[in-house]
Protein backbone atom coordinates (compact mmCIF):
# COMPACT_ATOMS: atom_id res chain seq x y z
CA UNK A 1 0.00 0.00 0.00
CA UNK A 2 1.14 3.26 -0.86
CA UNK A 3 2.58 5.65 2.06
CA UNK A 4 1.18 9.16 2.95
CA UNK A 5 3.82 11.55 2.96
CA UNK A 6 3.71 12.21 6.79
CA UNK A 7 3.62 8.55 8.11
CA UNK A 8 6.96 8.63 5.60
CA UNK A 9 8.40 11.64 7.32
CA UNK A 10 7.57 10.60 11.01
CA UNK A 11 10.04 8.79 12.85
CA UNK A 12 8.23 7.36 15.59
CA UNK A 13 5.95 5.46 12.72
CA UNK A 14 9.39 4.31 10.75
CA UNK A 15 10.44 3.14 13.54
CA UNK A 16 7.49 0.84 15.10
CA UNK A 17 7.57 -0.21 11.00
CA UNK A 18 11.16 -1.43 11.73
CA UNK A 19 10.21 -2.97 15.15
CA UNK A 20 7.68 -5.05 13.95
CA UNK A 21 9.25 -5.89 11.03
CA UNK A 22 12.26 -7.53 13.53
CA UNK A 23 9.91 -8.49 15.77
CA UNK A 24 8.57 -10.91 13.26
CA UNK A 25 11.51 -12.27 11.95
CA UNK A 26 12.62 -12.83 15.96
CA UNK A 27 9.53 -15.02 16.28
CA UNK A 28 10.38 -16.93 13.38
CA UNK A 29 13.70 -17.70 14.67
CA UNK A 30 12.61 -18.14 18.47
CA UNK A 31 9.22 -20.24 17.38
CA UNK A 32 11.57 -23.86 17.70
CA UNK A 33 11.90 -23.02 21.10
CA UNK A 34 8.19 -22.01 21.64
CA UNK A 35 9.02 -18.78 23.35
CA UNK A 36 7.94 -15.25 21.93
CA UNK A 37 10.58 -12.35 22.31
CA UNK A 38 8.60 -11.50 25.59
CA UNK A 39 9.17 -14.06 27.20
CA UNK A 40 13.03 -14.42 25.81
CA UNK A 41 13.45 -10.71 27.41
CA UNK A 42 11.42 -12.00 30.55
CA UNK A 43 14.39 -14.56 30.78
CA UNK A 44 17.33 -12.21 30.08
CA UNK A 45 16.02 -9.91 32.63
CA UNK A 46 15.64 -12.69 35.19
CA UNK A 47 19.17 -13.72 34.48
CA UNK A 48 20.27 -9.84 35.04
CA UNK A 49 18.53 -10.07 38.43
CA UNK A 50 17.70 -13.65 39.93
CA UNK A 51 15.74 -13.65 42.41
CA UNK A 52 13.84 -10.70 41.43
CA UNK A 53 10.37 -10.92 42.44
CA UNK A 54 7.24 -11.22 39.39
CA UNK A 55 5.98 -7.36 40.68
CA UNK A 56 9.53 -6.19 39.55
CA UNK A 57 9.15 -8.84 36.30
CA UNK A 58 6.57 -6.67 35.46
CA UNK A 59 7.17 -3.67 35.92
CA UNK A 60 10.27 -3.32 33.83
CA UNK A 61 8.31 -5.59 31.37
CA UNK A 62 5.74 -2.76 31.79
CA UNK A 63 3.02 -5.61 31.84
CA UNK A 64 0.12 -5.94 34.53
CA UNK A 65 0.27 -8.37 37.48
CA UNK A 66 -2.30 -11.10 35.41
CA UNK A 67 0.06 -11.18 32.36
CA UNK A 68 3.53 -11.66 34.45
CA UNK A 69 2.26 -14.16 36.28
CA UNK A 70 0.95 -16.05 33.52
CA UNK A 71 4.09 -15.92 31.58
CA UNK A 72 6.06 -17.15 34.37
CA UNK A 73 3.71 -19.88 34.82
CA UNK A 74 4.71 -20.34 30.92
CA UNK A 75 8.29 -20.42 31.44
CA UNK A 76 7.91 -22.72 34.51
CA UNK A 77 5.79 -24.81 33.05
CA UNK A 78 8.79 -25.43 30.16
CA UNK A 79 11.22 -25.62 33.20
CA UNK A 80 13.43 -22.46 32.39
CA UNK A 81 12.44 -20.28 34.86
CA UNK A 82 12.48 -21.45 38.99
CA UNK A 83 10.20 -19.66 41.93
CA UNK A 84 11.80 -19.93 45.03
CA UNK A 85 10.84 -18.23 48.23
CA UNK A 86 10.96 -15.08 47.96
CA UNK A 87 11.81 -11.92 50.63
CA UNK A 88 8.25 -13.11 52.84
CA UNK A 89 5.52 -15.11 52.27
CA UNK A 90 3.54 -13.11 49.27
CA UNK A 91 7.11 -13.33 46.92
CA UNK A 92 8.63 -16.15 44.89
CA UNK A 93 12.13 -15.11 44.07
CA UNK A 94 12.73 -15.89 40.17
CA UNK A 95 15.17 -17.51 38.46
CA UNK A 96 16.81 -19.16 35.60
CA UNK A 97 16.84 -23.30 35.86
CA UNK A 98 19.87 -25.05 34.82
CA UNK A 99 17.65 -26.02 31.47
CA UNK A 100 16.99 -22.27 31.39
CA UNK A 101 20.11 -20.90 31.58
CA UNK A 102 21.40 -23.53 29.02
CA UNK A 103 18.63 -22.73 26.72
CA UNK A 104 19.08 -18.78 26.69
CA UNK A 105 22.42 -19.69 25.23
CA UNK A 106 20.38 -21.27 22.04
CA UNK A 107 17.92 -18.70 21.82
CA UNK A 108 20.04 -15.40 22.42
CA UNK A 109 21.98 -16.66 19.50
CA UNK A 110 19.38 -16.90 17.16
CA UNK A 111 18.07 -14.02 17.94
CA UNK A 112 21.46 -12.59 17.01
CA UNK A 113 20.93 -13.94 14.17
CA UNK A 114 18.14 -12.71 13.56
CA UNK A 115 19.47 -9.07 14.27
CA UNK A 116 22.59 -9.92 11.81
CA UNK A 117 19.90 -10.78 8.80
CA UNK A 118 17.53 -7.45 9.72
CA UNK A 119 20.55 -5.14 9.31
CA UNK A 120 22.35 -6.96 6.60
CA UNK A 121 21.88 -3.92 4.46
CA UNK A 122 24.12 -1.72 6.68
CA UNK A 123 27.69 -1.52 7.38
CA UNK A 124 29.22 -2.24 10.71
CA UNK A 125 29.63 1.69 11.28
CA UNK A 126 25.96 2.26 10.18
CA UNK A 127 24.61 -0.53 12.75
CA UNK A 128 26.63 1.13 15.50
CA UNK A 129 25.63 4.59 14.70
CA UNK A 130 22.01 3.10 14.66
CA UNK A 131 22.52 1.30 18.25
CA UNK A 132 23.78 4.41 19.94
CA UNK A 133 21.16 6.69 18.64
CA UNK A 134 18.42 4.10 19.25
CA UNK A 135 19.92 3.91 23.01
CA UNK A 136 19.67 7.86 22.88
CA UNK A 137 15.68 7.29 22.16
CA UNK A 138 15.15 5.35 24.70
CA UNK A 139 16.54 7.54 27.48
CA UNK A 140 14.44 9.73 29.61
CA UNK A 141 13.34 13.28 28.27
CA UNK A 142 12.76 16.31 29.87
CA UNK A 143 9.33 18.00 29.41
CA UNK A 144 9.61 22.15 30.44
CA UNK A 145 12.87 21.61 32.61
CA UNK A 146 10.97 18.60 34.64
CA UNK A 147 10.96 14.97 33.84
CA UNK A 148 7.57 13.17 33.17
CA UNK A 149 5.90 11.23 34.98
CA UNK A 150 5.70 8.31 32.64
CA UNK A 151 9.85 8.89 32.46
CA UNK A 152 10.26 8.71 36.15
CA UNK A 153 8.06 5.71 36.71
CA UNK A 154 9.76 3.88 34.47
CA UNK A 155 13.36 4.87 35.37
CA UNK A 156 12.27 3.85 39.13
CA UNK A 157 10.80 0.36 37.78
CA UNK A 158 14.19 -0.94 36.42
CA UNK A 159 15.79 0.58 39.74
CA UNK A 160 13.73 -1.57 41.67
CA UNK A 161 14.01 -4.62 39.40
CA UNK A 162 17.67 -3.92 39.86
CA UNK A 163 17.08 -3.77 43.84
Amino acid sequence: MKQDRDLESLLGYQIDMAHLTMVADARKKLAPFAVTPAKLTAMLLIRANPGCDQTALGRALRINRSSVMKLVNYLAERTLVERHPGRDLRTNALHLSAEGEARLVEMVACLRESDRRMTAGLTAEERATLATLVRKLRQPRETSGTTTKNTRSTSSRVAKLSA
